[in-house]
Formats: C-alpha cells, structure tokens, sequence
C-alpha cells in the first residue's frame, strides 16, 4: 500500500481533492496534507510518500523547488504537478524534475484517478526495485558470513582437512567449490598504526582496508573471501580459475598498491604474504608457513612471497657487545647511545641472515644491559617497564627492526633519567614533589618510592643524605607545615585543616600537631591572630 502526500496553499481544494478520489481503489493507504513547502518537508521526515500531488505556485517557496530539494534528498517519491497556468517553462522545469503528470486546474476525477493511478503503478514498480536490491544485498552477506565460517572451521580443524570432508561440508554448506577447485591464499597483517585510535575508529578503518583489498585483489580473481586468524591480520582466500592462473608479478603489483593504499590512506603498515595455489582443504597448512614469514619479516617489506621460504637464516649471528653502550647509559649520554643503538639497529635492515629470534635476543641482552645498570643506582627497573605503554612497545619489539627501534627509544628515554649517579638529587627532588603535590592522600615511603621506580630503603638513604631526615619524617614536617599555614591564614574549620594535612582522624592530627609544636591547633590559630575577642574555636569546626 502507499502513501500520498497533496501540498497546496488552497485548504478547500485540498479537502476537494481528498474528497474526489477513489484512495483505496488506486491501492493508497494514507492521505498526508501540507498547505507549504516547508510542511511537506516535514512530512517528508516523519513518513514514507511515495506519491507527490503539489501545486507550482505558492506562497514562499513554490512546487518546484520543493521538487529540487526533494532531488537533492534523493527521495523516491513519483511527483504530480498542478497549476492553473499553463506554462511552457513550468512543464520543461517538471520534466527535468522527474515529473509524473502535469494537470491544468481544475481537475476532474477521471483525470486526477488517471494520474494518480500511473504515478502508483511507477512507485510500486520502483519499491519492488528496492525490495529486490535489498533482497540481494542480504543474501549476498548472508553468503558471505557462510563463506567465511566455512573457511574459519577448516582452519581450525573443525573441518577435517581432506579432499573427502571438505567438498562434502561444503555441499551441505551450499559453498560453490568443485572438486579439482583450487584457491590462493595471501596472509594481511597490520603491523602498525601511525596513530592511536579508539575501538570503533580502528574497526572502520579495518573496514575500508578489506573493501579495498577486495577491489584491487578482484581485478585478478572475484569472490575473494576473508577469514579473521588472529589480532588485525586476515586470510584473503582467492577462487583460483583453472584456465586464468595468477602471475606472481600481478599478485605482488596489486598487493603493493594495497599497502601504498593503506600507508597513505588508513594510517597503517599493511604486509602481504602471498602463497601458491593449492587445493582449498590444504589452506590451513599453507596458513602456518605464511605465519612463519609473517614471523621472520624483521625488515617490515611490505609484499613477501613464498619464494622467502627457504632463505638462509643464521640464528647465531652475532649479537654486539653492549658494554659500551652501558657506559653511555651510566654517564646520561642519552643521545650518544640512541645514535649508536640506532645506527646498529640500521645495519641490520640490509642483511638477510637474520629473524624474529635474533631480534628477540637483542632486545633480551638490550633489557638485562638497561636493568643491570639501574640497579647499580637502587632503581627497580621491572617498575619502571610495567606500564601499559612499555608493554606494548616490548611485546612488538621483536616482530621488526622498526618496532625494535621505537622500543629502544622509549626505554633509553625513560632509564637515562635515573641511570647516572650525579642525578641523585633529580631523584629526591622527584619524590619530594610527588610527597608535596599529595598531603592529603594516604602517603607512605612505599608510594613514594615506587614512584621513582627506587627501593623504599635506597630512598630512605637518599634522603638522609639530600634533606638529612627519613621520608616519613619529611611527610610529617611538611603536613604540619601545611597545617600551620591553613589554621593561620584560612577560615577551614580546624577538622577540615586535619583532613587537607592527611590526617583522617582528628584526635590523631590534634596530638601529633601538639607534640610538633607545643599547642593545639585552636590555640595555634589563637595565637597566630592574636587570640581577638576571646573566641574558643571547637573541633569540629
């Protein structure tokens, strides 16, 4: 059924018109009306019209322009004018508007019905248009979510990979593949956004990236599909025709302006790995070499084949001997030892000897170096590298000299601070500004320790040595200084002054203020303003 909206300035010739025609029998359900271009408008919003009957000249806006926004929405409504002027530029304008009828008022029943009759038929035909689309977009997820399932249960062995249980699962599946079918695998892995992004934003980005892979890949092959196989990377799955194989040079053009595209466009490092064309039960085993690959890609290449299989590897290539950077890092000679570091790290882009286990046990003997030093100097460095940032840079730091290198940084940035045995008094100063920015919190040499990644009884010492007191002897000197300040030169009752100084309880802040200073806190505040008029200012405030 369908709705008709009827726009004009005449309110009694809209009711006429309301009146006059058979609705029901031309198949209409709903009658809207609209006496202006912006009350249809509104309506536009709140229902679905399917056909417009509307005069050209009103008020304000006239029928025409209503058409032209309507184009621009791009609704589907079938339109109808009317006019009482018959007008050569007013029917050249409806024509190019998409116009159904153009009706001289007034109007008789026949040819209104007639009208209204073939605007309808135009509409049903064109809601019937849209339902098949729609049909066809849902069936054509609704295959593409079986295709992907299929593939996810072969790869994880739910489907048992054989020729015999996979062409029958994928019968019973309605997968089109026959018997002698062979597909091409190529491995995706993200191996780096340029910028942080929230869930959601990396999920479209995600998106567009596989809708591209999907438009330059399906030049080569259609019916691409891809399988998720762990955290941001993919298995694309190509149709292998028996009569079209794909050339490795093709492959590795298309794959190389896929990951141009993703560099340039979604902020990311794109790897491909491109396999051989094999049978599709053997995918899972094709996965596992292409993973391997993904593991020894050290040098970031954005297009690797198997070809790189068989390279030579040398696990035991020699690892440099990091004394001297150790010395750097004890001298604070942070930027000779990034220079130094980095330029080895350079060194290794150019050879092809070397993997994700030598990597690995750079990184390994980089860490001990760091750790052994900073303990020298008290610091407990599995503090230092324990947040989730140093996590996250540690656990790529071995998937490639890149990933090493931003690793390497980040460590010599945060360990050179505290390397150096002439920063001790950076150190204390540290904590003494984390003590004094939080008086009013539950403080403790703990706290203040962990803060500067130091062992409390280290800190203790250099405190002794810097402010000549313990770490709760200055917390306590510096809350009662606090204190005194407060009941002196503000109007904070006296309980509110013990819980800004950290004292929770009172009579705990009452005595321990009167063992510091002789008086309690209402008498120091007497004292400190003269003790005018007398007044006796009780605990609580």
């Amino acid at each position: 059924m369908l709705n008709v909206l009827i726009v004009d300035d005449e309110i009694h010739f809209v009711e006429a018109v309301k009146r006059m025609v058979d609705w029901a029998g031309l198949g209409v359900a709903n009658v809207y009306t609209a006496y202006s271009s912006s009350s249809a408008e509104q309506i536009f919003q709140a229902h679905d019209i399917h056909v417009l009957l509307c005069d050209i000249e009103m008020p304000q806006r006239t029928g025409l322009e209503l058409l032209e926004w309507m184009r621009q929405k791009e609704l589907r409504t079938v339109p109808i004018l009317m006019t009482c002027h018959a007008d050569f530029r007013f029917a050249q304008e409806a024509v190019r508007l998409g116009c159904s009828d153009y009706l001289l008022k007034p109007l008789s029943k026949e040819e209104l019905e007639t009208a209204i009759r073939k605007a309808a038929l135009i509409a049903n035909r064109e809601q019937e248009r849209m339902e098949a689309q729609r049909n066809k977009l849902w069936w054509s997820h609704q295959q593409d979510m079986n295709q992907e399932r299929f593939w996810t249960d072969l790869l994880s062995e739910t489907i048992p990979a054989n020729r015999g249980d996979f062409l029958r699962e994928a019968a019973a599946r309605q997968i089109s593949l026959c018997g002698d079918a062979e597909v091409l695998p190529i491995l995706l892995v993200v191996r780096h956004w340029h910028r942080d992004f929230r869930v959601r934003d990396r999920k479209l980005l995600e998106y567009a990236l596989k809708n591209a892979g999907k438009e330059l890949i399906g030049k080569l092959s259609p019916g691409n599909v891809f399988v998720p196989v762990g955290s941001e990377a993919w298995l694309l799955i190509m149709p292998v025709a028996t009569d079209r194989r794909i050339g490795e040079s093709g492959l590795a053009m298309m794959c190389r302006r896929w990951v141009e595209f993703c560099r340039t466009n979604l902020y990311c490092e794109l790897t491909c790995y491109g396999g051989q064309a094999i049978p599709g039960f053997e995918v899972s085993s094709m996965l596992h070499r292409l993973l391997k690959l993904d593991r020894n890609n050290v040098n970031g290449v954005g297009y690797v084949s198997l070809e790189a299989e068989n390279r030579s590897v040398d696990a035991s290539a020699a690892l440099p001997d990091m004394s001297g950077w150790a010395a750097l890092l004890r001298q604070g000679v942070k930027e000779r030892l990034l220079e130094e570091a980095t330029a080895f790290i350079g060194s290794l882009r150019q050879r092809l000897d070397i993997d994700s286990r030598y990597l690995l046990a750079f990184k390994e003997n980089f860490l001990q170096m760091t750790h052994a030093v900073l303990q020298q100097q008290g610091v407990q460095a599995h503090l230092m590298f324990c947040d989730e940032g140093s996590l996250r840079l540690s656990e790529a730091a071995s998937r490639s000299l890149a990933d090493l290198e931003r690793w390497l940084a980040h460590v010599v940035a945060k360990a050179a601070g505290y390397a150096q045995a002439s920063s001790v008094g950076d150190v204390v100063e540290k904590a003494t500004r984390f003590i004094l920015s939080n008086l009013d919190q539950n403080l403790s040499r703990e706290a203040a320790a962990s803060h500067v990644y130091l062992h409390p009884d280290y800190l203790t010492r250099l405190f002794k040595k810097e402010l000549g007191c313990t770490i709760p002897e200055f917390i306590m000197r510096e809350r009662m200084k606090l204190a005194k300040q407060l009941l002196a030169h503000s109007e904070l009752p006296v309980s509110a002054v013990s819980m800004a100084s950290g004292y929770a309880n009172f009579s705990h802040f009452a005595k321990l203020f009167k063992q510091q200073t002789g008086l309690t806190p209402v008498d120091f505040r007497q004292s400190e303003r003269g003790g005018a008029n007398g007044k006796v200012e009780i605990a609580s405030g």
